[in-house]
């Protein structure tokens, strides 16, 4: 999960697939229609994706995509 002090640079991971999804437009309905998988293979829980949603937003208005 991410913390806000650095971009997720797991390809692998639950947390770099949302904020990939989200850089590329995609909406919140749509990842969580469509969740990613985990690192593990587990498909990641709603609340979580909400969370990212969360922490993506805050990072984006700190650190806007070049």
């Amino acid at each position: 999960m991410s913390v806000g002090k650095k971009e997720p640079g797991n390809p692998e991971a639950a947390d770099y697939k949302i904020y990939a999804r989200l850089d590329a437009g995609e909406s919140l309905d749509s990842i969580i229609a469509n969740p990613p998988t985990t690192m593990h293979g587990m498909v990641t829980k709603e609340s979580n994706i909400r969370q990212e949603y969360g922490f993506w937003k805050r990072w984006r208005e700190k650190t806007p995509k070049k």
